[in-house]
C-alpha cells in the first residue's frame, strides 16, 4: 500500500477556524500522538463562516474522521450543527469540540475544564473556596472564566469590562453570583482580590496593553492571563516585578486539549514529555 493510500485510511481529527494559521493545536496533538505511537493525524483547516455547516457535516460523512476542535469565530455555530449538547457547552453558549456519538453529532466545551486545571495545579484543592476573584473582560473567554470560577466556590466574583454594558449583561445572566464593577472603578477591587484573570484581548500581540495597574493588589494574589501571545504580557511582567505568581494562557490551552485528545483518539494525553516547552519554542520562533 502506498503512503498516500495509508494516509487516506488513517484516523484524523482537526481544528477549524478563521483565521487558523496561528493555531498551536496541530503541534500539540501531533506531539502527543507521536509520544504514544498512535498512527493518526491532527490537521489545521481554514473554514469560513459561510461554509461552516456544509464543511462540518461533510467531515462527519468520512469514516476515518474522529472529531474536531472549533475555534473563533465558530464556537456558537458549532452548537447549531450539533444534535446533542453537553451541559458545559449549554452554559457557555459555545462549543469547542465536536465528536460523533452513534449517528449524532455531540458538542462539548472543554474551555471550562482547561481554565480550572492550571489553577488547581497552582494551589491546593479547596484553596479558592471563599476567595475573591476579579475577571477582566466581557466576551466568550470571560464567560468561560465565570463558569469555571463558580466551580471553585469563591466568596465573590467581580467582573469589569471596558464596555460597562457587557459586564452588566453578564451580571444579570448570572444573577447574584457575579458583581459588575464599572470600568472606571476596576482598581477598587484589587486590594481584596485573591485572583486576577485577564479574559480580554488587552496585552495580546498587536493589541494595546491591558489598562490595569497591579499597584495595591492583595499581596498573595495570583495573576492569570489567558493570553499566550506573547508568553509574558505586560500584565504578567508587572505581576512578576511585584512578586505575584502568574499563569499564562498556554497552561489553559494544554489543559483544554487533554479531554478532546482522549475523546478523539481513545487514549489519555501523555504527561511528563515537556509539552509546554515544545509550544513555547514554537512561539519563540514566530516573527
Amino acid at each position: 500500500m502506498s503512503q498516500s493510500e495509508q494516509n487516506k485510511k488513517r484516523p484524523f481529527a482537526c481544528v477549524v477556524g478563521d483565521p487558523i494559521a496561528h493555531s498551536l493545536s496541530p503541534l500539540l496533538h501531533q506531539t502527543w500522538l507521536r509520544a504514544l505511537g498512535i498512527d493518526a493525524e491532527y490537521r489545521r483547516l481554514h473554514v469560513s463562516s459561510a461554509d461552516f455547516e456544509k464543511e462540518i457535516l461533510a467531515f462527519f460523512e468520512n469514516k476515518n474522521f474522529v472529531g474536531m476542535n472549533v475555534t473563533l469565530p465558530h464556537k456558537k455555530a458549532a452548537l447549531e450543527v450539533a444534535d446533542m449538547v453537553s451541559e458545559e457547552a449549554k452554559s457557555a453558549g459555545a462549543a469547542n469540540s465536536l465528536v460523533q456519538k452513534g449517528d449524532q453529532i455531540y458538542a462539548h466545551n472543554t474551555d471550562i475544564e482547561g481554565f480550572i486545571a492550571p489553577l488547581l495545579a497552582q494551589r491546593p484543592e479547596g484553596f479558592w473556596r471563599g476567595k475573591q476573584i476579579v475577571i477582566i473582560g466581557g466576551g466568550g473567554a470571560a464567560q468561560a472564566a465565570i463558569i469555571g470560577a463558580l466551580k471553585l466556590n469563591p466568596q465573590q466574583i467581580v467582573l469589569s469590562n471596558r464596555t460597562n454594558e457587557k459586564a452588566a449583561k453578564l451580571e444579570k445572566r448570572y444573577e447574584n453570583k457575579v458583581q459588575a464593577l464599572l470600568w472606571q472603578e476596576r482598581h477598587d477591587a484589587l486590594p481584596h482580590a485573591d485572583l486576577i484573570i485577564n479574559a480580554s484581548a488587552g496585552g495580546m500581540t498587536g493589541k494595546s496593553p491591558l489598562s490595569l495597574s497591579l499597584e495595591g493588589l492583595n499581596k498573595g494574589a495570583l495573576v492569570y492571563d489567558l493570553i499566550y501571545t506573547p508568553l509574558q504580557t505586560p500584565l504578567l511582567a508587572e505581576a512578576k516585578v511585584r512578586g505575584h505568581d502568574g499563569l499564562n494562557g498556554l497552561d489553559m490551552l494544554i489543559a483544554q486539549a487533554r479531554p478532546s485528545f482522549e475523546a478523539f483518539f481513545g487514549h489519555k494525553a501523555p504527561t511528563g514529555i515537556g509539552i509546554k516547552r515544545v509550544l513555547e519554542q514554537a512561539l519563540e520562533k514566530r516573527p
